[in-house]
């Protein structure tokens, strides 16, 4: 009879598992994040039009950099430092999460945020800006579905997911290239 009540407790405990990892729907979208809320109903980020801008410094001899811009100070979709909500993110295939997507912090300048991309010195070397990007994790939920980890000191600010796979080129020649990403604001 023991047997019998540790055999039920057991397949009890591993379908209560299974199915809390199953409490939410599937995003309906790939390669997008979404955030989670508490009634385990999946909400949508900010979806900006965000385009290549292009900045020479000094006149170009002290190098370029490029932005991605949203024409927007502020993200309409908001979270309080301290109840930031979960959020997921859908991956197709055998694709390490972190390869789809990239979290930056942006600079608001008047009107519009600035999500720094590259900078390049005058001799068309590259510089170091991986300061504007944070650095994220991805713990598995289930099958191609994972939750992504915030920095635990992220600070009040605008952020945006930037696709890794925007195809912008060169800047040099698209400056009128697009992408869409992925903004929210904490307080």
């Amino acid at each position: 009879m023991k047997k019998k009540i540790l055999l039920f407790a057991f397949w009890f405990s591993v379908i209560s598992i299974a199915s809390s990892a199953q409490s939410f729907p599937d995003p309906e979208f790939s390669s997008r994040p979404y955030s989670l809320e508490a009634d385990t109903a999946l909400k949508n980020l900010e979806r900006a039009d965000a385009q290549v801008d292009f900045k020479l410094k000094g006149l170009g001899y002290g190098g370029s950099e490029t932005y991605f811009t949203t024409f927007t100070p502020k993200s309409g979709i908001r979270f309080l430092k301290n109840t930031l909500p979960k959020l997921i993110i859908k991956v197709d295939g055998n694709i390490d999460p972190s390869e789809l997507i990239s979290l930056s912090k942006a600079e608001v300048k008047k009107d519009r945020r600035k999500f720094l991309q590259s900078s390049i010195a005058l001799g068309g070397g590259a510089r170091d800006v991986s300061n504007t990007f944070l650095k994220i994790q991805f713990k598995k939920l289930r099958e191609g579905i994972y939750e992504i980890i915030l920095p635990k000191d992220i600070q009040p600010g605008e952020y945006g997911f930037i696709p890794m796979n925007t195809g912008t080129g060169n800047p040099l020649t698209s400056f009128n290239a697009k992408a869409k990403i992925t903004c929210f604001g904490i307080d």
